[in-house]
């Protein structure tokens, strides 16, 4: 499957959650995590989607303020999916280091 076709459910993520986790990647201290996530998602827009996971902008907000993101909305937010999806999974990873760790 690809991609661009994978919708949040594909990755297990209800809307719910998916606030939740746009959410924590506002917070500062989760930025080394959703930077690694945007990086792993498509490094040739990980400032981009780093930007919209940690601000809320979305691609057309991006764009009126000036920013220019080399490819069509759909496949943004198709990379911002999996970016989502990737930061989940880290978060899960971070937690499970913690609990161990205790």
């Amino acid at each position: 499957m690809s991609t661009r076709s994978l919708k949040l459910l594909d990755y297990g993520i209800t809307k719910e959650e998916a606030d939740r986790l746009i959410e924590l990647a506002g917070d500062p201290d989760n930025a080394a995590l959703v930077r690694l996530s945007a990086e792993e998602s498509n490094p040739g827009l990980s400032d981009a989607l780093f930007t919209s996971l940690t601000t809320g902008y979305g691609y057309r907000g991006m764009m009126k303020k000036g920013r220019y993101i080399p490819i069509k909305e759909d496949d943004f937010y198709a990379y911002r999916r999996r970016a989502l999806y990737i930061f989940k999974l880290l978060l899960k990873g971070r937690e499970a280091e913690r609990t161990a760790g205790v």
